[in-house]
């Protein structure tokens, strides 16, 4: 069985499915970050933050403290 972990925690690179959203807000659910979508975390900024990810073919920036919010398991 897949680990969960927060998109947060994710390795570059790598995809995942969306587990779980554990905030109520149109802004994911507008950009395709729904439960059962893959998602792929591209890169961080120079700085670490936000983080860059493929989801339903749009490339979307995430700030960490909304990573957070974002439960994945592994692809």
């Amino acid at each position: 069985m897949n680990e969960l972990i927060s998109l947060n925690d994710v390795v570059i690179n790598r995809e995942y499915i969306i587990d779980k959203v554990l905030v109520d807000d149109k802004r994911f659910y507008n950009l395709g970050i729904i439960e059962n979508s893959k998602i792929k975390a591209l890169y961080k900024s120079p700085f670490g933050n936000p983080t860059a990810f493929f989801v339903k073919g749009s490339i979307v920036a995430i700030r960490n403290d909304d990573a957070k919010l974002i439960i994945v398991r592994r692809y």
